[in-house]
């Protein structure tokens, strides 16, 4: 049994060396579908870094009439806090609205004018858990039909905007990863066959000796997870490097580190090894019934 294992996968691993154009045509192809597929990866996995840091900044800020009482704007921010889906409220009477103002500004506006013009606010900080976009606009709907509210300041759209084109970047890199696993399939498929055709003579001989259809299958379905293999390999080692010399070149400019789910090693190879899989079997199960 062990010799027959072992021979099954020498052949298979011959099969690499005696076709050498056509396995490299494979080889590249399954290099380049994962590629682009550890590209998503890596994408994915750091854009959502930072959707979740702009989801993490999700806050409405709401500034009150100017003649409400300091009395009416806390009751007011209280009601604000027991809508749903806000998180906290964070009061600003004028005293701290003064003081943010000369923080930002560099000069207190009680020097220019007797009667502090800034209105009563608050900050309200909405629940931001799970990967679902958070529509905003219901809550600001709310705190605008309260008596009091003047005015309510808020990044609602800009992030949605940004959320609906990583949703679309994300769409569109599937897409392409199907089509290129498609073509990459195709390509294995006809390598296995031309292989096939090679090997007709040792084929039909070996069926002579008794051999089953199994035991003649099953080296063109190594050689094509062989092919897996190899290209997803060195598209992981590609990417790798390709990472780390792009951290390099980002660290020059910004405090920012792209990374790679320890998963995706895994993710990779056997993404490769299945597609080439595939392609393999059908060829194999086409021309070898």
């Amino acid at each position: 049994m062990l010799d027959r294992l072992l021979f099954l996968f020498a052949e298979g691993f011959r099969n690499l060396l005696r076709h050498k154009l056509t396995v490299f045509a494979a080889v590249f192809s399954v290099f380049m579908t994962m590629i682009i597929i550890g590209s998503l990866l890596i994408i994915g996995k750091n854009t959502n870094k930072l959707i979740f840091f702009l989801r993490s900044k999700y806050k409405i800020e709401v500034f009150f009439d100017s003649d409400i009482s300091k009395r009416d704007a806390r009751n007011l921010v209280e009601d604000i806090g027991s809508i749903e889906g806000v998180r906290n409220t964070t009061f600003i009477d004028k005293e701290n609205a003064t003081r943010i103002f000369e923080k930002q500004f560099g000069e207190n506006i009680l020097d220019y004018i007797d009667r502090n013009p800034l209105p009563m606010s608050c900050v309200v900080n909405v629940n931001r858990t799970g990967d679902f976009e958070l529509d905003i606009f219901p809550i600001v709907k709310k705190i605008n039909a309260l008596d009091g509210v003047d005015n309510v300041e808020h990044q609602g759209k800009l992030i949605q905007r940004i959320e609906s084109y990583h949703n679309r970047f994300t769409k569109l890199f599937f897409i392409c990863s199907i089509v290129i696993i498609g073509i990459t399939i195709t390509i294995i498929y006809n390598t296995i066959k031309l292989t096939i055709f090679a090997k007709k003579e040792l084929i039909q001989d070996l069926h002579i000796i008794g051999a089953t259809n199994t035991f003649v299958k099953v080296p063109f379905l190594i050689e094509g997870m062989l092919q897996g293999l190899i290209g997803s390999s060195i598209a992981f080692l590609v990417l790798s490097i390709a990472l780390k010399i792009g951290n390099g070149l980002i660290s020059q400019f910004a405090s920012i580190t792209l990374r790679m789910d320890p998963a995706a090693a895994s993710v990779m190879l056997l993404i490769g090894v299945l597609i080439s899989f595939i392609g393999s079997f059908l060829s194999v199960s086409r021309f070898l019934p």
